[in-house]
């Protein structure tokens, strides 16, 4: 370790020499008589209208303005005299080039008008930290979405607004708790026992993502990125495929999410004001035993019943909430200098009774323009948030488990005294509401200082210094004399993260010819995190107390973990005519997880662009009908450094007491120093066609991702005195289609109609799994098995007749088939004289959870000052193990106890689909009406006031699906990478309705 620090602090001592050399060098250069100019003028879009937030460049400077909200843009610089290019650029707009002469004239006007760009190609994107690119050029799908199409989703998360807006993103809310984990996948799962996250940066700065559990409760988890406000996000760029990791690194073998956030601009101070207030509220109620009678006896051979009361738990735990969210920015500058600072303030309620969420937010960015030639920037972000909780589903008590292991013919109310009944083996659902006090806290700070540096003509060099502190802790109480948990109990842990990144990079342009231009980039990127865990927990609590202290019995754990991840990078981009782009690129990547001798590794990429629209031939054949037609290829290389910790590649023993005495325990798992990354090779096919004088956009892609040395589990023999040990021994494909329409339907200056459709498909293989199989969440029934997509359901399923009709029992029941299984591990069911199934319960793959396709689909439209968008989202051919049907077989509060006591069906039914899983596959297809907005634009409506701008939207307002609980989207097992699907006991996700106002001063 320390050999490793040294290695660092001399890479990192470099890294600062080479930024002091840059910094003498360009004071030698800046040495020449220069003129104070001002350019200006107005820019108008395709429709004639103000194109506002236009980014308005000197070419090949660090000099620009953004245009107003008329249009009008005015900047200024000190040049030398001579001849210049100004680039207009904005999303959606094609580029603009004009060229200007400056000499005697200090004033320049130049008025653009700038045309549609519907596939996007001329969009500057981001491929690598500080290297910005054309579209164009690029090899490998990258995809936009602005800042405002995130805030106005109605997601409290970033990335849950993000769901149907791009292809090949999957993104799933997994509860309807007030800040809920979200699930976010960039095509598919690319490793067994890792995450299959993208990675996540903000202004440069690599950011924690994480899900942490501080409540032991997997249903309640958040994601990190839940501290951010979506209304800070100025645009967002999603990068998929290994092909970007050869520049960001293998931290982003699963593909790259940018959040870009708002900055300022020269002029006078802009202030934004904007208040909303959301109404929450259960979408749908679930069907439970309503009648009026109970069986007499619980011997099922006994059908005689009894009046009954039965209660509607439901109207008892649920409610109908609000919440409001309120943000305040201030923006400016002039002479070089602008600055951007807002603050956010969001409380929300959820729909299960004493749960809520609450964050206040504050973010800062000031932008420095020294000379021509250097730049400086900072930023600092800060939240602390607050969220009253209350566990459910999966592996823990909760208000909902217990409504699912209860009969619903007892009074949960409390009596005249102040007790609660018993109502099962869980707590009473009014005694977790009213009396238990789960709590998590957190507290983030991001901050970043950024230089930009252009030395020379062609030349830019930009550092970025990221840091990323982040501190969730959860608090439990449970009182004494409750009706399960008579001693009571408390707990606290706390989580912290620290994220560090250093990452220099340059790049340089050069005109080889008139037609060949040359990019090359390079850059070296140093990272560091650390991660603290304390807890406690305590049972047994004295009277009155609500902490662990004093506590009949204590219990403790802590753990501390350090990574570093280092890496460097060299990419060749050459363009031919501007319209033929080839680049290639290498990457050595470290990380100290590893043995020594495989710490470091090699990746390669190569891409290739086509725009094959350019040339005369097709202008002249194609060019009326298919206006724009590029072809793109990509190939690259990327290591997954998430399947293993800091330390599992060494035997770690156990601390534990032995009469008095400090000792250690052996591991069962022996250490494996030569383990190495997981490597993910992928291929990418696609073409971006413009249809009817660019009015439709359509891009296709097709991909495949080769995966191997996956980090598995291996038994050992019993005489190596181990049980296992962590090799590199499993494989995994995923091959997949992505296909995104854009179309500017109508197109006039009152009125405008677009369209955006995605379809995605993917197909997972796990092999090379020692011993065919193994679980990994849902209770061990999700399962990772040779030649099945991960997280397949492996589990009994019905015995059935050759017509596929149920073979009963004698008393007419359904049964679990047996039999015995052929050399290939098939199950072969068997039969007795009397037709009955024989032999061993069998097990089959019973369902999958991981979707055929998923689909969006939005049209929006505006109206003079009156805009409507709807967007709805498909998930086809996904399969949900829902424990929530398997309790209601058994318990009595379900609707299948109903259908017995009506004569529906045979009493005892219930029961005997609870031991078989296929019983409670259900399907979990659905087309939900994801988000609908209207909204009303007044321009100037007051003296002093830009606009004001009044929405009314809703999210999650309809669900077209066959699933009997709640929602299908929800999952057990929270962010979890392979275990999908499972549901229990969950908090369903609300339906919202919200109201805003915005005003820009």
């Amino acid at each position: 370790m320390k050999k490793n620090n040294k290695i660092h602090c001399r890479l990192w001592s470099r890294e600062f020499k080479i930024i002091i050399g840059l910094f003498s060098m360009l004071i030698s250069l800046h040495s020449q008589a220069q003129s104070n100019y001002v350019l200006r003028g107005n820019v108008l879009d395709n429709l004639h209208e103000p194109a506002v937030g236009v980014a308005v460049q000197i070419k090949n400077t660090s000099i620009g303005v953004a245009t107003d909200f008329q249009g009008n843009y005015e900047l200024k610089a000190s040049l030398k005299p001579g001849n210049y290019t100004l680039v207009f650029r904005s999303l959606g707009l094609a580029n603009k080039e004009v060229s200007v002469v400056l000499g005697n004239q200090l004033e320049v006007k130049n008025d653009v008008q700038m045309t549609a760009d519907i596939l996007g190609l001329d969009e500057v994107v981001v491929t690598g930290t500080g290297a910005l690119t054309a579209k164009k050029q690029l090899g490998n799908t990258i995809a936009s979405i602005t800042g405002s199409e995130v805030a106005e989703s109605g997601s409290v998360d970033v990335t849950g607004g993000l769901s149907g807006k791009l292809a090949g993103i999957q993104v799933s809310q997994n509860s309807g708790d007030p800040a809920a984990g979200i699930s976010v996948r960039l095509r598919s799962a690319s490793t067994v026992n890792g995450s299959s996250d993208p990675l996540y940066i903000i202004d440069g700065v690599i950011v924690n993502n994480n899900s942490t559990d501080v409540l032991n409760s997997v249903s309640v988890v958040q994601n990190r990125l839940s501290d951010i406000s979506p209304q800070d996000i100025d645009r967002i760029e999603v990068i998929k495929g290994a092909a970007a990791a050869a520049i960001y690194g293998s931290r982003a073998s699963n593909g790259v999410v940018q959040i870009f956030t708002k900055k300022g601009q020269s002029g006078e101070p802009v202030i934004t004001i904007s208040t909303s207030t959301n109404f929450n509220s259960l979408r749908k109620k679930r069907a439970f035993n309503q009648e009026p009678y109970d069986w007499a006896s619980t011997d099922v051979t006994v059908l005689d019943k009894v009046p009954a009361k039965r209660y509607d738990y439901q109207d008892m735990v649920f409610q109908q909430s609000t919440g409001t969210d309120s943000y305040i920015s201030m923006s400016g500058g002039k002479e070089g200098s602008d600055y951007f600072t807002s603050v956010s303030y969001l409380k929300n309620n959820g729909i299960l009774k004493s749960t809520n969420y609450e964050r206040l937010g504050g973010r800062i960015r000031l932008n420095q323009k020294i000379n021509n030639w250097l730049s400086a920037s900072f930023g600092a972000y800060f939240s602390t948030s607050d969220s009253k909780d209350q566990p459910n589903g999966g592996y823990e008590a909760g208000v909902l488990p217990t409504i699912l292991f209860t009969n619903n013919t007892i009074d949960p109310n409390p009596d005249s005294d102040g007790n609660y009944p018993k109502m099962t083996f869980y707590p009473n659902i009014l005694e977790y509401i009213n009396t238990f006090d789960f709590r998590q806290k957190n507290n983030r700070t991001i901050s970043d200082l950024q230089l930009k540096i252009n030395p020379l003509e062609g030349l830019k060099v930009n550092y970025v210094l990221g840091y990323d502190n982040s501190e969730s802790n959860g608090t439990s109480y449970i009182p004494i004399g409750t009706t399960t948990i008579t001693q009571g109990k408390a707990s606290t842990k706390t989580i912290s993260t620290k994220l560090f990144n250093s990452d220099l990079n340059a790049s340089y342009n050069a005109a080889i010819n008139q037609n060949i231009k040359s990019t090359t980039t390079t850059g070296f990127t140093w990272q560091f995190d650390t991660t603290m865990l304390q807890a406690i927990s305590a049972s047994g609590l004295a009277l009155g107390v609500k902490t662990t202290d004093g506590a009949a019995s204590i219990s403790t754990d802590e753990s501390r973990s350090k990574r570093a991840f280092w890496g460097g990078f060299l990419q060749q981009t050459f363009g031919f005519s501007d319209k033929l782009f080839l680049t290639g690129a290498i990457r050595l990547d470290g990380a100290s997880v590893f043995g020594e001798n495989e710490r470091n590794q090699f990746y390669p990429k190569a891409s290739m662009s086509y725009l094959i629209s350019e040339e005369n031939f097709w202008q002249k054949t194609f060019g009326s009908a298919v206006n724009s037609f590029k072809v793109r290829a990509a190939w690259g290389q990327a290591g997954n450094l998430t399947a293993i910790g800091p330390f599992d590649r060494l035997s770690n023993y156990a601390a534990t007491s032995i009469d008095g005495n400090s000792g250690l325990i052996a591991p069962t798992r022996l250490g494996n120093a030569d383990l190495k990354p997981e490597r993910q090779t992928e291929i990418e096919l696609g073409v971006d066609i413009g249809l009817i004088n660019n009015r439709v956009g359509l891009e296709l892609t097709y991909y495949k991702q080769d995966i191997q040395d996956l980090l598995l589990a291996r038994t050992l023999s019993p005489s190596t005195g181990f049980g296992s040990r962590v090799e590199n021994i499993g494989t995994m494909t995923n091959r997949g289609f992505e296909a995104t329409i854009n179309a500017a339907a109508i197109q006039q200056n009152d009125f405008k109609w677009t369209i955006v459709g995605t379809f995605s498909t993917n197909k997972n293989e796990v092999n090379n799994i020692e011993g065919e199989q193994f679980g990994i969440g849902n209770f061990g029934f999700s399962v990772a098995k040779n030649g099945q997509p991960l997280g397949v359901f492996y589990q009994g399923f019905y015995a059935r007749n050759s017509d596929g009709s149920l073979l009963l029992t004698p008393a007419g029941l359904p049964q679990r088939e047996k039999g015995t299984y052929d050399a290939n591990g098939n199950p072969v069911p068997q039969r007795d004289s009397s037709g009955q199934p024989t032999g061993s319960n069998l097990s089959k793959v019973i369902g999958d959870p991981n979707p055929d396709f998923i689909a969006s689909l939005t049209n929006e439209f505006e109206y003079k000052n009156f805009s409507f968008k709807i967007q709805f989202d498909a998930v086809e051919g996904s399969d949900i193990l829902s424990w929530d049907t398997r309790m209601f077989y058994r318990f009595g509060g379900g609707p299948q106890t109903a259908s017995e006591l009506r004569g529906d069906a045979v009493r005892g039914t219930g029961a005997a689909k609870f031991g078989i899983a296929e019983s409670y596959i259900e399907d979990g297809s659905y087309v939900k009406l994801r988000e609908v907005s209207a909204g009303y634009l007044l321009r100037s409506p007051l003296k002093g006031v830009d606009k004001i701008k009044f929405t009314l939207s809703g999210r999650n307002l309809l669900s077209i699906d066959n699933y009997s609980g709640y929602d299908p989207e929800v999952n057990m097992d929270g962010q979890s990478n392979g275990a999908r699907g499972g549901v229990m006991g969950l908090v369903p996700i609300p339906r919202v309705i919200k109201f805003g106002v915005t005003a820009t001063f």
